[in-house]
């Protein structure tokens, strides 16, 4: 397993807490995939069974057309589409340079759950974590 795909998972924020070894499992499952300046990785509005983490190059995130901010290395996107497949995307992502990224879909991700169901429980707390977080975000606006 190249290093490089390891050391960027590792700092997706999805992923923290994993052990070395279910690291190496996710990343064995995510697979490469390259976009040229200019091509859209993802559509606001489609459904979305991807997950992707920047590994070079930076994307720009829109929404109604409007830009929302950018994503660079490390940055990830889409991890509601690996347990939630039937959605829509929220946002259209467009690369702003030549990027690689790792993408993962849900009928990848399912299985590696099913088989190391550690990983699933880590990232159902680090998922419920930040649902608290937001609401009491969303408590303290109003």
């Amino acid at each position: 397993m190249a290093d490089d795909r390891l050391e960027t998972l590792r700092k997706v924020s999805l992923f923290e807490g994993l052990t070395d070894r279910e690291l190496e499992a996710v990343a064995h499952a995510a697979k490469e995939r390259r976009f040229d300046t200019g091509d859209t990785v993802v559509v606001e509005g489609e459904g979305g069974v991807g997950f992707f983490v920047i590994a070079e190059g930076t994307a720009r995130v829109e929404s109604r057309g409007e830009r929302l901010g950018a994503i660079s290395r490390g940055g990830s996107f889409g991890e509601v589409a690996l347990l939630d497949d039937s959605g829509k995307r929220s946002a259209t992502v467009i690369a702003e340079s030549p990027l690689r990224v790792y993408g993962l879909t849900a009928w990848q991700f399912t299985p590696l759950l099913e088989q190391h169901p550690s990983i699933a429980i880590k990232i159902a707390k680090m998922l419920a974590r930040r649902l608290r977080e937001a609401e009491e975000r969303a408590a303290a606006v109003g």
